[in-house]
């Protein structure tokens, strides 16, 4: 990906603070363009998350991946627990919750169903 000046770059997560929901590179004060890489993995553009991100426990495991757009969870996501088994998956629009929502078990097993609408549940 290449940023507004033609520039980006690769980094680790670590390597970026937040200040006013803008992420900087640490001892800059330009918002960061480019890719995050390490235990979070996606791309930043003008200091904000956008596209697909995914981020790993500790122990390799897959913890979460999904969409942002202008830094808000957008579009499918889903969670999942420290053996590897999904935890959650749902849909997000603008950063809320939207639509139907699946949980699971720790060892995989259905455990129920929720409806979302604009953040709020639904309860029908």
């Amino acid at each position: 990906m290449v940023g507004h000046l033609g520039f980006s770059e690769t980094v680790l997560a670590d390597d970026l603070v937040v200040r006013n929901g803008i992420f900087y590179k640490k001892f800059t004060d330009v918002p960061f363009i480019g890719d995050v890489i390490g235990h979070q993995n996606g791309t930043i553009i003008n200091g904000k998350r956008d596209g697909f991100w995914e981020s790993y426990y500790d122990n390799g495991q897959l913890n979460w991946k999904g969409n942002y757009k202008d830094d808000c969870l957008d579009g499918p996501w889903e969670y999942y627990h420290e053996n590897g088994q999904l935890s959650y998956k749902g849909n997000y629009k603008a950063g809320l919750e939207e639509g139907l929502f699946e949980h699971f078990q720790k060892n995989g097993k259905f455990e129920k169903k929720e409806r979302w609408k604009n953040g709020r549940r639904v309860f029908k």
